[in-house]
């Protein structure tokens, strides 16, 4: 880590810092005059005049605006949320808000006035546009302050670790955040092995970083300590006590093997999923759809393709044209997998299965072709529509595959924190077909915990979309 700045300043640098409390008011303020003003200028605009009920219809929606605002966190420090993340969440407050008082007033205020049912759409637009707006102009006037050195505050870090380092960076590469470092603080000792693993330059103990917090000099720490050191973050958070240094602990959770690690609250109490999946509410519903959408176009696309070639299997061996075989699905649930037969055997995979390897006497001359073209998997799209599959996800296994595997790979099972996929992350990175070694099994699972723990519809697509370029020239395939 290089051309990190050790030089700080005064705390009193920065009038956002000093009057942040002021800011965030100010932001409740405005938010609030865009709701109602939002409202008088539609009605300014039909020419209708201010009554009553456009009073408690504005009211109603500032109030159900603030409630949205703290369980969405909207009036928050802007040094930890990036623009298009606060945006978000004006935008879904204000959808609530003016959702449910359209549910509960819609018809009154469209009998009012003059414009009719246009009244509300047009409120929601109007007030929406000030609110992003006003949020916009103002983070892009603190970026111009704070790209010309003004605005910021200073930030350290107790720990000279691979957390703090990853701080560093961001930091360092996140101009909006308005923060500079002064450096690395850390008193371990180097048999500890948790500081000198990697160079970073190390500016002080912790004594002296209580100093510069005691004196001022230092706005925000960040804590990188690992978890078995809670003595001392206590002690180090005890001496911090007589500054007014913001603290945030950052635990290294990466050699714990998590999935999707985040944050959550219980009745109150903070606690940290450690294990989880992707595909809860709004993010599970977005992905059906896409399934939905996605998978009946290509359907559609495919119906006389798949036709010809359930012919085409009839006609050449003898057997049925589809292969049903159990595997395992979302929640380590069985479910059947559809195909279309490429050998003249039809092994369920609940007992006994052995992978196809190059050259396998199961596999027919059409099979061979249907196999390295992915064309056998055309007939999973039908359990995708049927909600057993997605287009996108690690790949199923046959369920004793699954069982001799669990026990040979840590965190093999994990995968089936979401749905198996026709394609995956893995698949387009060199893991698709028998994986004849533990090594490419590890592999294989590691892409697909990765494909987990960054899963996005924006990936999807873009796997979707590699898919289709890898699938009829993949040597792998067979």
């Amino acid at each position: 880590m290089s051309g990190l700045p050790v030089q700080v300043m005064p705390r009193h640098q920065g009038w956002v810092h000093a009057h942040s409390a002021t800011l965030v008011d100010l932001f409740r303020v405005i938010d609030a005059s865009w709701i109602v003003g939002g409202l008088w200028l539609v009605l300014l605009h039909h020419g209708v005049a201010w009554d009553g009920m456009h009073t408690v219809a504005s009211l109603l929606a500032v109030a159900l605006f603030t409630i949205f605002a703290g369980i969405w966190p909207l009036y928050r420090s802007w040094r930890v949320s990036p623009l298009r993340a606060e945006l978000g969440r004006a935008g879904i407050c204000w959808a609530a808000a003016v959702g449910i008082v359209s549910l509960g007033g819609y018809a009154l205020l469209a009998e009012s006035m003059a414009g009719g049912a246009l009244v509300v759409p047009q409120w929601a637009i109007v007030t929406a546009a000030g609110l992003l707006m006003t949020r916009g102009t103002v983070r892009l006037a603190l970026r111009v302050v704070r790209l010309q050195g003004g605005n910021f505050r200073v930030a350290a870090i107790a720990g000279a670790n691979d957390t703090g380092a990853r701080i560093a960076h961001v930091i360092e590469h996140t101009a909006w955040m308005g923060l500079r470092l002064c450096g690395f603080f850390d008193d371990r000792a180097a048999a500890d092995g948790t500081r000198r693993s990697i160079s970073l330059p190390v500016h002080g103990g912790f004594d002296e970083l209580i100093a510069r917090a005691r004196s001022g000099e230092v706005d925000i720490i960040y804590i990188t300590l690992p978890l078995r050191s809670e003595l001392r973050i206590r002690d180090l958070l005890d001496q911090l006590r007589d500054s007014t240094v913001t603290v945030y602990y950052v635990p290294d959770f990466s050699a714990l093997g998590l999935l999707r690690p985040h944050m959550e609250s219980l009745s109150g109490m903070p606690m940290v999923s450690l294990v989880d999946t992707p595909h809860q509410g709004i993010d599970a519903a977005s992905k059906r759809v896409f399934d939905l959408v996605v998978g009946s176009a290509i359907m559609l696309g495919i119906a006389l393709p798949m036709l010809a070639i359930a012919l085409a299997i009839k006609l050449t061996s003898p057997g049925p044209v589809f292969f049903r075989q159990k595997r395992y699905g979302l929640g380590g649930r069985e479910f059947e997998i559809w195909k279309f037969r490429s050998m003249t055997v039809c092994e369920d995979g609940a007992r006994l299965f052995t992978q196809a390897r190059k050259g396998d006497a199961r596999v027919t001359p059409l099979g061979a072709f249907l196999r390295r073209t992915s064309l056998d998997e055309l007939p999973q799209f039908i359990n995708v529509l049927q909600g057993t599959m997605s287009i996108v996800g690690p790949r199923p296994h046959p369920v004793a595959l699954n069982e001799a595997q669990r026990k040979l790979i840590d965190g093999y099972m994990l995968r089936h924190k979401v749905k198996p996929g026709i394609t995956g992350w893995a698949q387009i990175n060199g893991y698709r077909g028998e994986t004849d070694t533990p090594e490419k099994m590890e592999g294989r699972i590691r892409y697909d915990l990765e494909y987990i723990n960054n899963w996005s519809l924006k990936l999807d697509t873009r796997i979707l979309l590699a898919t289709f370029t890898k699938a009829f020239n993949d040597p792998n395939a067979y």
